[in-house]
């Protein structure tokens, strides 16, 4: 008897700390919160500024045109990341030694016009922030676009073409031959910019399941003019 009451208590505590979980809106975005953590406001001039804390940690965002994109952190210091999170690109930074530096993520193409971070330092508990990056959503993210694991390394690459190959393109494409879709080395710049970026160039039906109407609906709002450029020169290189 005592073997079957541990049986219902244990998905009855387990459930009742999922639902301490909440999303959180800020308006232009929006945060899944772990328990006991909540929101509070600062004073911004030309941006909307704020943050989230547990009273202990805390960590500040800065949503606007001219959010901190990370660029400053020291390289001896810290490990950095791109990858995807909700369909955004972003860019993510976490210390070396966990609880000694800057955790942080920069999205350069937010909503719209405007970019985003969220920056706190000297916190250990670097699994959960990681958690909250990943529940970060904005009114155009797309929830089924994520990368399954973040590989950080030592270089600061934000947004390098390798990076952005890797995250958007490599699960069709290989870069130098035929897999799902043709060797990445053998696009065409023209028609590229065109399935990706060129919302007026006429779409006409085809047959194929990963022709111009999925790339166009999978990328057009992920992928900027820099990132397309960027993803070009990769291709290009011997």
């Amino acid at each position: 008897m005592r073997y079957f009451i541990v049986i219902i208590l244990v998905p009855f505590i387990l459930g009742c700390n999922n639902q301490s979980e909440r999303k959180e809106d800020f308006g232009a975005f929006h945060i899944t919160l772990p328990k006991g953590w909540k929101k509070f406001k600062e004073k911004g001039i030309d941006s909307y500024v704020g943050g989230i804390t547990n009273g202990e940690d805390s960590l500040s965002f800065d949503y606007g045109w001219h959010s901190y994109d990370l660029s400053h952190e020291d390289g001896k210091k810290q490990l950095f990341a791109t990858d995807t999170i909700n369909g955004k690109i972003a860019l993510i930074t976490k210390p070396k030694r966990a609880g000694n530096g800057t955790i942080g993520i920069y999205i350069d193409k937010a909503f719209k016009e405007n970019r985003f971070n969220l920056i706190g330092d000297d916190i250990d508990n670097e699994d959960l922030i990681l958690n909250i990056f990943k529940s970060i959503g904005f009114a155009d993210s797309n929830s089924s676009i994520n990368s399954k694991n973040i590989e950080f390394s030592s270089e600061i690459i934000p947004y390098s073409g390798r990076s952005l190959f890797l995250i958007n393109c490599a699960a069709c494409h290989h870069r130098n031959r035929h897999m799902t879709g043709p060797a990445f080395a053998s696009i065409e710049e023209t028609k590229f910019r065109q399935w990706i970026l060129d919302s007026l160039e006429s779409v006409i039906p085809d047959s194929t399941k990963f022709g111009i109407q999925y790339h166009r609906k999978a990328f057009g709002k992920t992928l900027s003019e820099s990132d397309i450029k960027k993803l070009i020169e990769y291709a290009k290189l011997k």
